[in-house]
């Protein structure tokens, strides 16, 4: 493998193992420490709106800041990681998620908080969890599905992070545990390239989109757990192929700029889909609309994915055009 000296250069080989797996080990606590750090904003929540006797409202904008920002600054990570490269701007990212939250400590309201513990450490996850996800791709080819289901099934270790009430343990344990099984078996059947990773990924939004359109009519506890189990391992499914569909379409060269645009959109979905889910309820004063409209984002977000063979036939046939006219210029 090809070492580094100043600017960063791509890898010209990746080992599919190795020292490649305390890079999936870092990605890996990446997921649980601070990443998981949107799940366990909940425990903080209540706190918050008794010391600085705010509103739900006020103080959802921490939590709705950090996980938006997280994904939303995809971009600008990416650009940044092209000028200082990707070990400094994951240090950027610790020093950003620490001294965030050790400034929240003398935190006087909500909209300290706000930059505090919602910018700043939202900014730092996003440094960290980009460079992690795209260093983890210079270091696996045959193996990237796996290993980045391994390293993002970090997430549902985050209950242990936190000393929840045991009503929170027995409702989000289970389901931790079966979204952390179905990413790993389905990042290692993708890796077995039985048909192309989009096809697995395509497959699985749509399943969660049905899954969720059929969810109102779970109406008693056994048909919300069942409900609740085939959702968390298709929505397993499709977060263990984000990584990989993302390089097999784009390339690993260029995986931070389109890792950065899909991230972008997902911030955008992030900060926009609780309002509109709990506009939905005051409209309705059910959760049905919820569910349908949740649904129905899942299944349009596939409908890209048909398109897929009709772009990579445009591709090969410019590809070819280029070549027969360069061997036309130089006859």
């Amino acid at each position: 493998m090809q070492r580094r000296a100043g600017k960063a250069r791509p890898y010209t080989k990746a080992l599919d193992g190795g020292w490649g797996w305390m890079v999936v080990f870092h990605f890996f606590l990446v997921n649980v420490f601070v990443m998981g750090m949107t799940k366990t904003f909940a425990i903080f929540f209540v706190v918050f709106q008794e010391e600085f006797e705010s509103s739900s409202r006020q103080t959802g904008w921490i939590g709705s800041i950090m996980s938006s920002i997280i994904y939303s600054a995809g971009p600008l990570v990416a650009m940044i990681c092209d000028i200082i490269g990707e070990k400094t701007a994951s240090i950027l990212g610790a020093l950003l998620v620490t001294g965030g939250y050790l400034i929240s400590s003398w935190a006087t309201s909500i909209p300290f908080l706000c930059v505090t513990m919602g910018l700043l450490p939202g900014l730092g996850a996003a440094f960290l969890y980009q460079t992690a996800a795209v260093v983890t791709t210079k270091y696996f080819k045959k193996r990237l599905a796996l290993s980045t289901a391994i390293a993002r099934s970090g997430m549902g270790l985050t209950f242990l992070l936190a000393p929840f009430t045991k009503v929170l343990i027995d409702l989000y344990d289970w389901t931790g545990i079966t979204e952390t099984v179905s990413q790993i078996v389905s990042g290692w059947v993708a890796d077995q390239d039985w048909i192309k990773k989009y096809h697995y990924h395509k497959s699985y939004l749509i399943l969660c989109g049905f899954t969720n359109l059929l969810a109102p009519l779970a109406t008693t506890f056994p048909l919300l757990m069942t409900y609740a189990i085939f959702f968390a391992v298709f929505a397993g499914g499709y977060l263990a192929t984000v990584l990989p569909v993302l390089v097999d379409l784009s390339g690993s060269s260029r995986i931070h700029r389109f890792l950065g645009l899909a991230t972008f959109f997902a911030g955008m979905a992030v900060l926009s889909g609780p309002p509109i889910a709990g506009w939905l309820y005051d409209y309705t004063q059910t959760y049905t609309g919820s569910f349908y409209f949740s649904g129905t984002c899942y299944l349009l977000s596939s409908v890209s994915f048909f398109f897929v063979p009709l772009a990579e036939r445009w591709k090969k046939q410019s590809l070819t055009r280029k070549r027969k006219d360069c061997n036309e210029a130089r006859a």
